[in-house]
């Protein structure tokens, strides 16, 4: 029997005003007018709407109770998040500029959507050096697709055997914001090392100042690297716990190092000719160039340009423009983009992953506004004293809280931040921090001091903001309010995601139970499910729990093909593979590993020390090249239920939107001919489904920007139809989706013909 708690007032106008209607005749016999014109009858009707009002105020007499019991337990409205970008900063000269700096908070503005302008912010001071991407060239057809053309590359045009170089590009940068015109048509030179016939290797043509003073010679030096479809730059994929392995899917296998890096030295006094030598890499987050990351290294003290004479020259066929709208070069426009020296970086794989950016001088900024000194008051000296800050959504870890009584303490007291007081002494300076509403606690004196009566508190330093204004496109932040003037601009080279707005009391209310229930722990498969919802900075619609089985690990093959998504051959007792799917646009939403680092971090530090969790992206099956036919209702035209039906499908047979409840297709749900059929018949205007076939398979549809990812056993495509032909294999009424997967429509093969009512 369910908890149905009882309603505390009942009184509505509609009840109260004939209940003392029907009381007249008994208590006042002689009053026989009881038309609403009579001055007693508009007594009880206001009576009657007052006793309204009252009830309905004593009717939210629990819900503040439960509130209020909420408050007393802890439980605070989660404060908005913000998101989070990579910031680009360019350089108008950098053969002439001289380092500087970038303070931490320096402001970055941007163009969101209906018009908002979130503000961004430096998360850290930035050393910019004078250097720039200047060039990148590549003679190898495996690292010509990590960049994008796929035109043919140039043939021989010498006598050497340079037979091995298939395609070749090359891309050029003259500094200017990229707007891609006015370039040569072959801004570098053709050319390869004579030993690269055997190895795969990207050059990097670097543009800097070469004065040892300027900032770059001799100097630390960041080159972040930004891969297609990792929107967020996180080398932990992996996390390490208890002695448990707590991994993202997919991880990288120990061993050597992926890539190798190298810059050319040119030839010192005395010496015939320089030489490419290692270049000392102090940390590589990107493993190889197989995810996003920056790579640190220590710049030489002699970097220069390659000789002519050092080089296999090739002769191309043709130009190379980047893209089609590139006009033709200028007069006046020289020949080649100057290179003030080169690094290499040779690869022992195969990338398997677009170039996004590449480039020196960026840092990360978030969506969040600095306040410094702000004043909060005086203190009482009484227990228990309350404070509050200007702004709400305040950044926890960015308050710094100081005070000072000059009759007392003749330094500043930096107070400390604490979950609630139960660990304080009475001495202690410690506050509790409500983020959302900007409330600020202390102490009672016993557990936890209060300000002194003549102590003045004050926000030394805190962050606030956040919301989802700030989850805006590449390029939207590009507006900084003031640089140095070596500095061109600045822009994201990563979408800004991770912008949610602030908890509401509703909200809290449906997790306070959850809440209770995990005291602060993940134990059942429900417990993960919800807490992967709640991981931090990231977006995560829907989660699911697969138990006892673990992802395919990296290179594991299945006939022969890379096997993706959970092996669910064999049982591994105490494990558990969490499954993430982030909130956004699209047939199939798809996390980035930085994503599911997030995850599995938030996971790392609920999960019990005897479990195993992994953390991977979902398992996507294709319905394609449907082709249905209905018969359409008397007053609908072709056109409205040809859309109707493919918003249907598209809505009824996706992760997020899809199912009965409009939650999410189930994951190892099997999708039934019958179920297109059932769907279709649901749209207003159709009378009967005349037919309906389509096809199902995992492969990325065709032009797609993110690729999906499938199990192999989808490699070949198979027809859905209700009456499959014994004699192909291929036929199928009904489609056995594994615990991973998913399906969507591809709406680009999807085909309605609409004939005339029956």
């Amino acid at each position: 029997m369910p908890l149905t708690p009882p309603t505390v007032a009942d009184l509505t106008f509609a009840t109260v005003e004939p209940m003392l209607r029907e009381r007249i005749p008994i208590v006042a016999p002689e009053w026989t007018d009881h038309n609403a014109s009579d001055p007693g009858i508009a007594l009880i009707q206001l009576f009657a709407h007052l006793s309204e009002q009252l009830g309905y105020r004593l009717n939210r007499v629990p819900e503040k109770t439960y509130v209020e019991f909420l408050r007393l337990v802890g439980v605070t409205l989660a404060p908005a998040r913000a998101a989070r970008t990579r910031i680009a900063f360019t350089l108008a000269k950098p053969g002439e500029a001289q380092g500087v700096l970038v303070p931490a908070g320096s402001r970055i503005n941007g163009k969101g959507p209906g018009g908002a302008a979130p503000v961004f912010e430096t998360d850290r001071d930035l050393d910019v050096l004078p250097v720039q991407l200047a060039a990148l060239v590549t003679a190898r057809d495996e690292l010509l697709d990590i960049n994008g053309p796929d035109d043919k590359g140039p043939t021989a045009g010498n006598a050497d055997p340079v037979a091995y170089v298939d395609e070749r590009f090359s891309l050029a940068w003259d500094g200017k914001k990229p707007k891609l015109k006015d370039m040569p048509l072959q801004p570098v030179g053709l050319f390869l090392r004579p030993e690269e016939q055997t190895h795969r290797v990207l050059y990097l043509g670097l543009a800097f100042n070469p004065i040892h003073s300027a900032g770059f010679l001799g100097a630390r030096a960041s080159l972040h690297l930004q891969l297609d479809g990792d929107e967020e730059a996180d080398p932990d994929s992996q996390v390490k716990a208890g002695g448990v392995a707590l991994t993202v899917a997919n991880a990288l296998p120990e061993g050597p190092p992926l890539a190798r890096y190298d810059y050319y030295r040119p030839p010192a006094i005395g010496e015939p000719a320089g030489s490419w030598q290692p270049l000392t890499v102090l940390s590589d987050e990107t493993d190889g160039w197989t995810r996003s990351g920056t790579i640190r290294f220590d710049v030489p003290e002699r970097v220069g340009p390659v000789p002519a004479d050092a080089w296999i020259d090739v002769e191309p066929d043709m130009p190379h423009p980047l893209v089609d709208q590139i006009k033709t070069p200028v007069a006046g426009t020289p020949a080649e983009v100057p290179v003030s020296g080169w690094i290499s970086v040779t690869f022992a794989l195969p990338p398997k992953s677009r170039i996004r950016s590449l480039g020196f001088n960026t840092m990360t900024a978030t969506n969040l506004q600095t306040v410094v000194g702000e004043r909060l008051g005086r203190g009482t000296g009484l227990s228990a004293q309350t404070m509050t800050l200007t702004n709400t959504n305040l950044d926890p870890d960015s308050l710094r809280l100081v005070s000072r009584d000059p009759n007392r303490l003749p330094e500043y007291l930096s107070w400390r931040r604490v979950s609630d007081f139960d660990d304080a002494g009475p001495n202690d300076p410690v506050y509790v921090l409500d983020a959302e509403a900007g409330l600020v606690l202390f102490g009672d004196g016993f557990a936890g001091r209060p300000p002194f009566a003549t102590e003045v508190v004050v926000a030394e330093r805190y962050r606030h903001g956040g919301g989802p204004d700030g989850n805006v496109d590449t390029g939207a932040v590009a507006q900084p309010d003031a640089l140095p003037a070596a500095i061109d601009g600045a822009f994201n080279v990563t979408p800004a995601r991770g912008g949610h707005r602030a908890e509401t009391v509703e909200e809290a209310k449906r997790r306070a139970p959850a809440a209770f229930r995990r005291r602060g722990r993940a134990v059942t498969a429900a417990d993960f499910r919800e807490t992967a919802l709640e991981s931090p900075g990231v977006e995560v619609a829907r989660a699911e729990v697969v138990a006892r089985h673990l992802p395919y690990p990296i290179g594991h093959k299945v006939g022969g093909f890379d096997a993706s998504g959970i092996d669910f051959g064999t049982e591994t007792p105490g494990a558990l593979t969490v499954i993430a799917v982030p909130d956004r646009p699209g047939p199939y939403p798809m996390p980035t590993e930085g994503e599911l680092s997030a995850v599995a971090r938030h996971l790392d530090t609920l999960r019990l020390i005897t479990t195993e969790v992994h953390v991977s992206g979902p398992q996507y099956v294709r319905l394609f090249d449907m082709a249905i036919t209905v018969r359409a209702m008397p007053g609908y035209s072709e056109t409205v239920l040809r859309e109707a039906i493919m918003d249907r499908l598209r809505t009824r047979f996706h992760v997020l939107t899809g199912g009965v409840d409009g939650t999410g297709y189930p994951f190892g749900a099997p999708l039934h001919h019958a179920d297109l059929v059932a769907e279709a018949m649901g749209v207003p205007g159709v009378a009967r489904v005349e037919g309906l076939d389509g096809y199902v398979d995992g492969t990325t549809p065709s032009g797609a920007a993110r690729q999906l990812s499938w199990r192999v056993e989808r490699r070949e495509k198979v027809r859905i139809t209700n009456c499959p032909r014994p004699e192909d294999e291929t036929d199928t009424d009904r489609i056995v989706l594994m615990p991973d997967e998913c399906v969507f429509v591809d709406p680009d093969g999807l085909l309605v013909t609409v004939v005339g009512s029956p």
